[in-house]
């Protein structure tokens, strides 16, 4: 007689989890499309920088506010330019593109690579579900962000790196453009040797700073590396935005602690989570040291939003596979955890501590597992 069929209880939370979180999301974006955009969001940062002028005060933030307001009138937020210069490059097309369809398409172009780019890495319909369905994408898709653009390059560039190397090494050049999401790369391909790509990547990173010097003033390098502490320093001490950050230093500060203190223990996570992705990298399986890299990230540098975690989930389906149930359930609450940012209880959000007890799970993961069990250049396949 053949077993009864039994429900696994699971993969029913699992499935209502994701069909809520992207029902939300679908709506969400359907407004945006169909509606007036609302115009108090990051998006208007995006579509004023190409339209910004003198450059030689781009990186002026009294400057930059006065020229937002300005140009958008009704506009009461403010979004610096934090980039690197040549992100102009990137973003330059929509200087002759109204505010309505820039974001539309932006949205929609952003959300075509963020897919392909996860179906790429996890080949699995549940898999990209979980990146299209999170509250970290609804976020994006809210505030108009450039996340899923540059999770889109970090996911890709992870999915073709096995068998692709150059491929992978142009993409990570890329990552330059947001160059803090690409920190513990070069340690993740130095451990498995992956010289084509380090080459393809520098490669790649120097093309693109010598295209912007002869599109863009080159004095605009020196002004954005001079700028960079000045924004640390305003953002820490004024306080800005620190309830949506997601780093070890801004929730430090937020709860109460001095700077100071604050970047003292973030050189120490950051030291931490390029050790352990060392680590995982030279004794993990691919699929194992991909996941630890995606939740090191975070912690190793002083500045990223709750928008970023967009490319966190490809890390719960590739690193929680064997997991103990409080391990599933602490992937579970980071994945929902950015709904608080939402919510009434958005002061609350602190997302670093529970990120960091992942990480060490996701490494003991990788370093229990039998080191050369998988091919270093098998591709990512997960069963779900």
């Amino acid at each position: 007689m053949p077993p009864a069929a039994s429900t696994n209880p699971r993969r029913v939370v699992l499935t209502a989890v994701l069909v809520i979180c992207g029902t939300i999301n679908l709506l969400v974006l359907s407004n945006i499309l169909l509606r007036h955009p609302f115009i108090n969001a990051d998006f208007i940062g995006f579509w004023a920088y190409p339209r910004f002028s003198p450059l030689d005060q781009i990186y002026n933030p009294d400057a930059m506010m006065r020229f937002q307001q300005n140009l958008y009138p009704g506009y009461k937020s403010f979004f610096p330019y934090t980039y690197p210069p040549d992100f102009l490059l990137f973003c330059g097309w929509m200087r002759g593109v109204s505010y309505n369809a820039a974001r539309a398409i932006w949205l929609l172009c952003g959300l075509a690579v963020f897919c392909a780019a996860g179906w790429a890495l996890l080949r699995r319909p549940v898999g990209v579900l979980a990146l299209l369905a999170s509250p970290a994408a609804l976020l994006c898709i809210v505030l108009g962000q450039s996340s899923f653009f540059i999770s889109a390059l970090l996911l890709g560039g992870l999915a073709a790196l096995p068998r692709r190397p150059i491929l992978a090494g142009v993409l990570f050049g890329l990552l330059t453009l947001k160059p803090q999401m690409g920190l513990l790369l070069p340690l993740l391909l130095l451990a498995r040797g992956e010289w084509r790509a380090i080459i393809a990547a520098a490669f790649t990173a120097a093309l693109l700073v010598g295209v912007s010097c002869l599109a863009l003033p080159p004095e605009l390098w020196r002004l954005w590396l001079t700028s960079l502490p000045q924004i640390q320093r305003d953002y820490f001490n004024g306080g800005v935005n620190l309830n949506i950050m997601i780093t070890p230093a801004a929730n430090l500060v937020h709860l109460g602690a001095v700077p100071a203190l604050a970047m003292g223990v973030q050189a120490l996570c950051t030291l931490a989570a390029a050790a352990l992705t060392w680590a995982a990298a030279r004794r993990g399986s691919y699929a194992q040291a991909v996941a630890v890299l995606l939740a090191a990230m975070f912690l190793a540098q002083p500045h990223a939003y709750a928008y970023d975690l967009a490319a966190l989930p490809a890390a719960l389906v590739l690193g929680l596979r064997g997991a103990p149930l409080w391990g599933q359930a602490l992937g579970g609450v980071l994945y929902l955890a950015p709904l608080l940012l939402l919510s009434p209880w958005a002061g609350g959000f602190v997302y670093a501590p529970p990120l960091a007890l992942l990480l060490g799970l996701l490494c003991w993961l990788a370093l229990r597992s039998q080191a050369g069990a998988e091919s270093r250049h098998e591709p990512v396949s997960i069963a779900l």
